[in-house]
């Protein structure tokens, strides 16, 4: 059965059945308005809850996008949470949800519990409720306007009082959820609650039907409509006392309570200069701001001043909202009811302020406000503004003016609507600024008074420190073009008051102190001291001063012969001479105890210590062996003509396996040998580059052991140094054959056996390959080369050595193939050399 449509009028059957004719039509109302009510709000939860789990800002949710199937699910959901209305409303706003959403996703609820659907598709969530379902007209009452979305140019954002409606964070938001005041006017489709108790119980939800009045059972209509709430209360007592008697006397027994219990939507039109005019679902409780708010509020040419209120066709407000914005006045804000009407009018004078205002913008004016008035709503000057003069830039209907107004004539000037205010800034000049810097003790800007004096000056600066330069002081002062002259001045006289100098304005007082009129006087002191370096001069300082503060002697230190260097001072330097300072030596034992001549000796400025080391002190030495040898590892140099074969006995001497002759010596901080010198100067030099980088920080020298073992002291039995590294290999018994040769390889060595043989063995020479330059790298990193032209005279291998054969010139306009070839063939042979050398 189809429930009639709100608005219309009810139709009674004969008085008997009233009762059941109104408790048939309005309790499944009553009940499906509370039933949707509370379900937009759940289902807000509900969705940005499902939002938030994705997009994690609910503010991001776009509700038009949400599927029917995703609001279907939440209907259901929040008939399981059973959640009351201020709840939901609750979680809704702590989740981030904008009252533009909430709004959405009524209208979203409205449509799918109505039977409709964005997507074309039936709701499969009932709308109905207790057998009865409500038509979408009277849906449609409960939603509220969504606040508008507005686009405003750049120059609308800086109008005064733009912001007050179109702010993230200010939403004037009616309030729904507050008890109702007195003062506030019943109206169709209101719902009140009748609450009896005491000899009789009863409770009665009710709601004014479009006739304004309400039907209480048994009782009949009671007209509330138009009434306030306080009369209202008073007639609806008034009247039970018909069917509840105890409610009369002077003691009754029955007491009645009405509140109201959902307030009723309204609409009103704002119209005229308004950002997005039209027709808007108010709460009946909403005030002309909420309207404001959700309309975007005057646009570029509406009027902030002489906003109208228009109800029946009479004007009943006008608001001003620079009221509201200044002085936080509200009583124009007038409550609205059903078809009430604001209109927003043109301005008529609208004046720009920018410059040293503390709020730049557009503002308001009405006819008779001054420009004092403007500097008021601007909130006054910044604190560097210009306060004497304002320029104001006019257009006159053919081209621009400018007037300059003074600060005497703020009170009485009228802005014209399209003027431009500027407020400049104050310059960045003193009128009574001198200043004193130096040895006194509060350096600083003080103010120019009448007749002040530089005595008064150093006076104001609590006087000059002790270690003031006395003999003279500077005052720097601008001239007429403001140019800077110096006067100077004795400060002794200053202050003992036998002359004295008036100041003007900028006057600079420059007081300097000894130590800045005078080079930075410093010792220095070199060589075996914990901490040797630079140090500050300090009177009758001693030697023995100055060691201390350098942390005493090192172990390395000779106490005999400490040496110092002065330099000659600027009366010594004035002679010409072919000396450049004098020399001192010195005793000290280590206990910095001096002989009594030396303890007297005082250092000057600039003085040079040195302090040597002992002859005999050295750290120690380690060199390392490694390989085929008995006792492998690091040991210390002995003395300095210590030599290998020394190391090699008390290392235990070589292994049986031990290969001597392709023994390897490196040594630290040597200039590396390479064998570059053997290969074709056609090669490139970054066919080294590997070769370089195995030997890095080290030199490789000859290393004839054979020789060392045989002849102990001879010259290829070398001196031990610092850091020498030793590596004896093992005995090898293979050749290695790389380069132009058709199968690189390595073969067996055989005694007795010529490099031909080898070259043989790998497959002979290739087409390219140099034979005149072929060479051999030993084991112990030596190079020998083949000697001869018509009667070559090809070198013998050994064990473990490479034989490489180069490959032949390129020649000018040669095939690039071949080049490429022998770089790469070249570098094979010496990455195979390098290999055996460190094997």
């Amino acid at each position: 059965m189809n429930i009639l449509p709100i608005h219309q009028p009810f139709l009674f059957g004969p008085m008997k059945n009233k009762r059941d004719t109104i408790l048939k039509y309005i309790q499944p109302i009553t009940s499906m308005r509370i039933f949707y009510k509370k379900s937009w709000l759940l289902l807000l939860v509900l969705v940005v809850f499902q939002a938030v789990a994705i997009a994690q800002n609910p503010s991001d949710v776009n509700v038009s996008k949400l599927s029917d199937q995703q609001i279907q699910q939440a209907l259901m959901e929040m008939q399981k949470r059973g959640l009351t209305m201020e709840q939901a409303a609750a979680l809704a706003r702590a989740r981030g949800a904008t009252p533009a959403q909430i709004s959405q996703f009524q209208q979203r609820a409205l449509t799918l519990q109505a039977g409709g659907s964005q997507t074309g598709a039936t709701s499969s969530v009932s709308p109905q409720l207790g057998g009865s379902s409500m038509n979408m007209a009277a849906l449609q009452q409960f939603a509220l306007s969504p606040k508008a979305v507005v686009e405003v140019s750049e120059k609308a954002k800086k109008i005064f009082g733009y912001t007050l409606f179109n702010s993230n964070n200010l939403s004037f938001e009616p309030a729904i959820n507050i008890p109702v005041p007195n003062d506030y006017v019943l109206g169709i489709n209101d719902e009140l609650q009748i609450n009896i108790w005491g000899a009789s119980q009863q409770t009665y939800r009710l709601l004014v039907d479009a006739n304004g009045s309400i039907q209480i059972p048994d009782l009949g209509p009671v007209f509330v409509s138009g009434l306030n709430f306080e009369q209202a209360q008073q007639r609806i007592k008034n009247r039970l006392v018909e069917i509840y008697s105890g409610m009369s006397g002077d003691n009754p027994n029955t007491f009645a309570a009405v509140s109201i219990s959902n307030l009723r939507s309204i609409k009103v039109n704002v119209v005229g200069e308004v950002n997005a005019p039209g027709t808007y679902t108010l709460p009946a409780t909403a005030s002309a701001f909420n309207a404001l708010y959700l309309s975007g509020g005057p646009n570029e040419n509406g009027s902030f001043r002489k906003i109208k209120v228009i109800r029946q066709n009479k004007e009943i407000a006008e608001i001003d909202v620079y009221d509201f914005l200044l002085h936080a006045n509200t009583a124009d804000n007038v409550v609205l009811r059903e078809q009430d009407m604001l209109f927003i009018p043109t301005y008529s004078k609208r004046v720009a302020a920018f410059g040293a205002f503390k709020r730049e913008g557009y503002y308001e004016l009405l006819e008779n406000e001054t420009l004092e008035d403007l500097i008021d709503y601007s909130g006054g000057f910044s604190d560097r503004a210009f306060q004497e003069r304002l320029t104001i830039t006019r257009t006159t209907g053919k081209q621009l003016k400018v007037l300059d107004i003074t600060q005497d004539k703020f009170q009485n000037f009228l802005p014209f609507n399209g003027d431009s205010i500027v407020a400049g800034k104050i310059i960045g000049r003193f009128e009574n600024r001198v200043s004193i810097r130096g040895a006194v003790f509060r350096p600083g800007t003080y103010a120019l008074t009448d007749g002040l004096k530089l005595s008064d000056l150093i006076r104001k600066a609590e006087g000059v420190k002790e270690n003031v330069f006395e003999n003279r002081g500077l005052i720097i002062r601008q001239g007429e073009d403001l140019s800077p002259t110096t006067i100077p001045f004795d400060v002794t006289e200053i202050l003992n008051g036998q002359t004295d100098i008036a100041l003007k304005r900028e006057d600079q007082v420059i007081i300097q102190d000894i130590f800045s009129m005078r080079e930075k006087r410093f010792v220095r002191i070199f060589g075996e001291v914990q901490k040797p370096g630079e140090y500050s001069f300090q009177e009758d300082m001693t030697l023995k001063d100055l060691i201390f503060q350098a942390g005493g002697f090192t172990e390395a230190a000779s106490e005999s012969v400490i040496e110092l260097a002065r330099r000659h001072d600027y009366q010594a330097a004035a002679e010409v001479s072919d000396e450049l300072g004098s020399l001192h030596q010195f005793t000290i034992d280590r206990s910095l105890k001096l002989q009594t001549d030396d303890a007297q000796f005082s250092l000057k400025p600039y003085d040079y210590i040195y302090v040597r080391q002992a002859p005999s002190y050295k750290t120690q030495r380690t060199v390392s062996i490694g390989g085929e040898i008995v006792y492998p590892g690091p040991y210390s140099i002995g003395k300095k003509t210590e030599r290998i074969s020394d190391l090699i006995a008390r290392a235990g001497g070589l292994t049986p396996q031990a290969y001597a002759k392709g023994a390897i010596l490196k040594r630290k901080n040597q200039h590396r040998e390479i064998v570059k010198e053997s290969l074709n100067s056609a090669v490139d030099d970054s066919l080294l580059s590997k070769a370089e980088k195995q030997l890095e920080g080290y030199s490789k020298l000859e290393l004839r052991l054979d020789d060392i073992l045989q002849s102990p002291g001879s010259i290829y039995d070398y001196m031990l140094r610092e850091g020498d590294q030793i590596i004896i290999p093992e005995v090898v018994q293979e050749i290695m054959v790389s380069g132009e040769v058709l199968n690189p390889m390595g073969l067996a060595y055989q005694p007795n056996r010529s490099l031909r043989y080898y070259i043989e063995r790998s497959g002979g020479f290739s087409p390219n390959a140099k034979k005149g330059k072929v060479f051999i790298i030993y084991s112990d990193g030596t190079t020998k080369i083949t000697k001869g032209v018509f009667n070559r005279d090809f070198p013998a291998p050994e064990p473990g050595c490479q034989i490489i054969v180069p490959s032949k010139p390129e020649r000018p306009g040669g095939d690039q193939t071949s080049k490429w070839l022998a770089i790469a063939g070249t570098f094979s042979s010496i990455a195979v050399a390098i290999a055996a050398v460190f094997r």
